[in-house]
Order: structure tokens, then C-alpha cells, then sequence
């Protein structure tokens, strides 16, 4: 017993002498308990008034924990003290009032008020303080206010998220240079103008988004980019947004859906913006002009803003992506698209309202779904360039302005289903040689159309008798007599037994096909293409022409003579271009005959010049089949 309490003592007397101790002053009928939490701090409990003192000079250092056991109503940290430790009060759920800090005071650390939800009144950070760290009060959800330090430097990730009862406006001192992922997120009753100082050099992701602020914003001139959802959801704005010419890269959701009333103005040497970077911004008005010096646009950049008036598009873009400027309805004007333009994506420029005749660039390889659908202020559209080779589904759908004759290049492939539908105007169309697959309905509710003429072969589209006509009742179709021999050979070469495929020349649409020119076999990709994966590619083939689009979007058009006996040089097909998110397919190979699992494989060509193999791969049991002559 003796040589029990013997070390009982021990323990008692060393953390008394070191660091994070505590002493019972005479139990409960004392005043309270001591302890040290620093090389010249001690604390104090007084049980009586439910108070800690934290007394001293110098840094602090404490346990996780700490006083996590006492029911603090009062927390009184002496002048002195230069730091509260990391995780000091952490979770503190007892921790309860007005929440004082000292003069002295020159940082706070991670997680040292985390959870809080007690604390009350408005935060006062000293103006001694030059680094909050991350964390630091997190969900301190009773608070009503902030008051930052004028030497403030530095605030950590997420130190003042969630402070959703805080009220009044938020000053950012001069000097401040970092602020942190989240670390304002949420605080959704701050009003008043968001003033960033120049002195700012790094907002991180979501640092401001669903604030409150119903003013103005101005950003830091010194920035380079602007974070991932930085501003999401700060519906309240006003005013003009002013992105300084020192940005390069708005990154994705970067000002989702906020509230700016005034006009937009673009850096000069901006060259990203990001995926609905730009969206929903419904009350910005006037003209948007992108810079030269833009590389590209990602998918729904500029989605929703209803109320911009003008465009102007930058002379180098190569893609606008999916989505791009959809729903932007008070877009007027022609529409200037520049020559460099390749491929225009999904939904572009959906319900739009450019006026005037459409002016294609002369290197455009693709339309894509949907691009300009509802797109009812063009009259006409002046000519397709020769390197056109899909106008993919819906793509001019309900364009109820469009007048007069359409004339499609010799290079057209395809074009999809519901393509010019409720394009009342158009009274004509003409094919040139390459057409080889026209959709279901492409052209229906086109009640003006009269004539539909092919200078080449007879493309695959779908006639009065089948369930989705390709054209209008009334609609005469003619063709050279040459059209007749291919149309032999595909019924020849459809007839025939293929191991391990029942040949087939039904379609899903309606009745069976009385000359089956084109089949259609879905693939699935099982590899990566940079960031973009490869999945639900889609063919379109015969005995001489196979076509490819990836994920409903670009596409790869070439002559290929599909010779299963051909030797592994003849199998390689090099490709005019078929841009695929991060590079160019330029050459196309099938791999192991039409009954490999891996039946396809390309190479790409990132724009850096390096180059990476990709495979296409069928996703059932069934073989690909592509017709051939004996």
C-alpha cells in the first residue's frame, strides 16, 4: 500500500512540473484547479463562476481535450500570451459567452475553437493576430459577427465556415495575403461589398461561396485564378464584375449562379475558364467579349445568363464546348464565329436568340446535338464548308427562321435524327456524295420541304413506310440511277452468313428494312482518354466507309476498305482529324478481325505532341460486322 501511494505522489508531482498539468486545489470545496499549459502559462479553474484563466507569457501548448471535461462559462486568456494551441479548445461544448482574446495575441491554431457552437456575441480577432489557422473556429455557429486583425496575414481552410449567424459586413485588412479553402463558406447573413485587398495573392476553393454579401465585389489585382466555386452561390451581389487582368484561369463553378446586375468584364490575358464557371450569372447584362488570348471554354461556361446581349468570340478558339451558351436568350445579333472553330458542341447555343443569316467557318468539322436548337432569329444559314462531316441530332431543331434551299457538302456523312425538324421555311435540300446516314425524323414538321435530291449514293435514311420518316409526307426523293448498284451490293452482302452473328436487316424504329445499307453496333470504352472516358461510341458503317462519335460528340470520319483478310499495315487508317477532349485521333486501327473483344484502336495526339493508345471495346459477346465482296 505504502509503495502504491509512493508512486501515486510521483505521477501528481511530475505533471505538476511539466507541461498540460493540473492540481486539485483541496477538491470540490475549493476554489478550483490549476495546472500549466506553457513553458511560464498556467491555467485556472474556478468552479464557483465556471471560469478558465489562462495566465502568462509566451506560446501556449495543451492537449486536445484539455478542458473539454469543465462547464467554462467565462474564458479569460491573459495579456501575454502569443499563440493558442492547435486543437486547444476543441469540441468545447461547455465553452459558453463572450469570447475575449488578448492584445499579445499573434496566432491562433488549428482546430483551437473547432465546434464551439456556444460561444455568442461578435468575434473579435486582435489586431495583434497574423496568422487564424485552419479550422480554428469551424461551426462556431452561435457567433454573431466578425472583427479581423489589422496585421491579419494569413486565414487557414475553413477558419470561419459555417458562421451561419453572423451579421453586419466583413472587412479584409491590408496586408492579407492567403485565405483558405472554405474558409468564409456558408456564412450567409454578412452583407454589404466584398472588398478583396490587392495584397491578396491566393483565394482558395470555395472560400466565399453562399455568403451573403449584396454589394459590390472586387477582387485582388495581384490573383492569377480564381478558385474552383470561389464565389458559388453569392446570389445577393450587385453591380459590375470586374475580373482583373492579372487572372488567367477561372476555374469550375467559379461564380455559379451569383447575383451581379451590372455588365462583365474579361482580363486581357485570360486563357480558361472552367465548367460553369461563368453559369447562371442570370441578372449580368450587356456585352460579354472574350479575349484573344482564351484557349478554351469548358462545357456550360456562360449557361443561363439570360440577360448578356452580345458576344463576341475570341479569334483563336478551336472548340465551344457542350452547353456553352445555352439559355442565353437575350443574345442578339449575328452570331461571328470565328475560322479557327472546329468542333461546336452539345447544346452551344440552344434557345439563343441571334438574328440574321448563320455564317459557318470554313474549317468546322461538327454540330453537335442540339447546338443551336430553337435558335428561331436565323433566317439562313450561308453555306456549309466542305470540311463539315456530321450535323448530329437536333442540331437546327425548331430554327423556325430558316428560309430557302440547304446545300450540304460532298464531305457530310451524317446527319442526325430531329437535325432541321420544325424548320418550316427550308424548301429544298441537296446531298453531295459522301452522305451515308440520315436519322429518323431529320427532318420532319418541315412543311415547306419539297424536294430532297442525292448527287451520289443513296444514303441509309428512313422512308414513308417506317415509323420515323427522315422527311416530310409530300417530300419528293431522287437520286442518280448510279444509287441502284449499291444498294445491290449492300442487299448482297447483307444476306450473307456470318459465324457467331444472326445477319439481320430489321432496325429498331419500325418495320423491317427493305434495303439494310448501314448497320449500327454500340461499343463501350473501357479505357481513359486523358480526363475524358471513352464510353457509348456508336458506328456507322459499310464495305468502304466507317464513322465513329464518342459519348455523343466527335467524330471521326474516313474511307476504310474492310477486308478481313487485309495484312496489319493495311488495317492502319490514318484520319483527316477527330478531336477527342484532351487531342486528335489520327489513326485508326481494328484489332485481332471482327471478332476480337478489342476490336478498335486509335492513336492520340495530345496537343504538347505526346501521344497515348486508346481502345475501343465491344460491350456484349457479339462480333462487329462490316459488310465485304467476295
Amino acid at each position: 500500500m505504502k509503495r502504491l501511494l509512493v508512486i501515486m505522489l510521483g505521477i501528481v508531482i511530475m505533471f505538476g512540473i511539466l507541461g498540460c498539468g493540473s492540481n486539485d486545489e483541496g477538491g470540490e470545496k475549493t476554489k478550483g484547479i490549476t495546472g500549466t499549459c506553457g513553458e511560464n502559462i498556467t491555467w485556472t479553474y474556478d468552479k464557483s463562476t465556471k471560469t478558465l484563466t489562462v495566465s502568462g507569457t509566451g506560446e501556449m501548448v495543451a492537449e486536445k481535450f484539455m478542458w473539454s471535461d469543465f462547464k467554462i462559462n467565462n474564458l479569460i486568456i491573459g495579456e501575454g500570451i502569443t499563440s493558442i494551441a492547435n486543437n486547444a479548445f476543441y469540441s468545447n461544448h461547455n465553452l459558453k459567452g463572450k469570447l475575449v482574446l488578448p492584445d499579445t495575441l499573434k496566432t491562433i491554431g488549428d482546430f483551437a475553437f473547432y465546434g464551439c457552437e456556444e460561444l455568442t456575441g461578435v468575434l473579435t480577432i486582435p489586431d495583434s493576430v497574423e496568422k487564424v489557422g485552419g479550422y480554428a473556429f469551424t461551426r462556431c455557429k452561435g457567433f454573431t459577427g466578425i472583427r479581423l486583425s489589422k496585421s491579419l496575414k494569413e486565414i487557414g481552410p475553413e477558419a470561419f465556415s459555417d458562421f451561419e449567424n453572423a451579421e453586419g459586413t466583413l472587412e479584409l485588412p491590408e496586408g492579407l495575403e492567403t485565405i483558405g479553402r472554405c474558409a468564409f463558406i456558408s456564412a450567409g447573413k454578412i452583407k454589404g461589398d466584398l472588398i478583396i485587398p490587392d495584397s491578396v495573392t491566393s483565394m482558395g476553393d470555395w472560400a466565399f461561396s453562399q455568403c451573403g454579401f449584396d454589394g459590390k465585389l472586387k477582387l485582388p489585382s495581384s490573383i492569377e485564378k480564381i478558385e474552383y466555386a470561389c464565389f458559388n452561390g453569392c446570389e445577393n451581389f450587385s453591380g459590375d464584375l470586374v475580373i482583373p487582368d492579372s487572372v488567367k484561369d477561372i476555374d469550375y463553378h467559379a461564380f455559379l449562379g451569383c447575383g451581379f446586375d451590372g455588365t462583365l468584364t474579361l482580363p486581357r490575358g485570360l486563357e480558361h475558364i472552367g465548367n460553369g464557371g461563368l453559369s447562371y450569372c442570370r441578372r449580368l447584362t450587356g456585352a460579354v467579349v472574350l479575349p484573344d488570348s482564351l484557349k478554351l471554354m469548358e462545357n456550360n461556361a456562360f449557361e443561363g445568363d439570360e440577360s448578356i446581349t452580345s458576344l463576341k468570340l475570341p479569334a483563336g478558339i478551336k472548340y465551344i464546348c457542350s452547353d456553352t451558351f445555352r439559355g442565353c436568350k437575350s443574345l442578339t445579333g449575328e452570331l461571328e464565329l470565328p475560322d479557327s472553330l472546329l468542333v461546336i458542341g452539345d447544346h452551344a447555343f440552344g434557345a439563343t436568340a441571334f438574328t440574321g443569316s448563320l455564317k459557318l467557318p470554313s474549317g468546322l468539322i461538327s454540330i453537335g446535338n442540339s447546338a443551336f436548337m430553337s435558335c428561331k432569329g436565323f433566317t439562313s444559314i450561308a453555306g456549309f464548308p466542305e470540311t463539315l462531316t456530321h450535323i448530329k441530332d437536333g442540331a437546327f431543331s425548331s430554327c423556325e427562321g430558316l428560309t430557302g434551299e440547304l446545300v450540304f457538302p460532298d464531305g457530310l456523312n451524317y446527319v442526325g435524327k430531329y437535325a432541321f425538324t420544325g424548320c418550316t421555311g427550308i424548301t429544298g435540300v441537296t446531298f453531295g456524295s459522301g452522305i451515308s446516314s440520315i436519322g429518323p425524323n431529320a427532318f420532319v414538321n418541315c412543311s415547306g420541304l419539297k424536294s430532297a435530291e442525292f448527287t451520289g449514293a443513296v444514303a441509309d435514311y428512313y422512308g414513308q413506310d417506317e415509323k420515323n420518316p427522315s422527311f416530310p409526307e409530300g417530300c419528293s426523293v431522287n437520286a442518280p440511277a448510279s444509287a441502284v448498284k449499291r444498294a445491290e451490293i449492300w442487299k448482297k452482302n447483307a444476306s450473307k452468313s456470318i459465324p457467331g452473328k444472326e445477319s439481320s436487316s430489321s432496325n429498331n424504329d419500325g418495320a423491317a428494312r427493305e434495303e439494310p445499307y448501314y448497320w449500327t453496333q454500340s461499343l463501350t470504352g473501357d479505357d481513359y482518354v486523358g480526363e475524358g472516358r471513352l464510353a457509348d461510341v456508336v458506328l456507322y458503317f459499310d464495305d468502304d466507309v466507317l464513322s465513329v462519335r464518342i459519348n455523343g460528340r466527335e467524330l471521326l470520319t474516313t474511307n476504310y476498305e474492310a477486308d478481313r483478310n487485309a495484312g496489319i499495315e493495311e488495317r492502319i487508317v490514318n484520319t483527316n482529324g477527330f478531336f477527342c477532349r484532351d487531342g486528335w485521333i489520327e489513326s485508326l486501327s481494328y484489332d485481332g478481325g471482327f471478332y476480337s473483344d478489342d476490336i478498335l484502336t486509335a492513336t492520340l495526339v495530345k496537343d504538347d505532341g505526346s501521344t497515348e493508345i486508346v481502345h475501343f471495346h465491344t460491350g456484349s459477346e457479339e462480333s462487329l460486322y462490316i459488310g465485304f465482296d467476295e
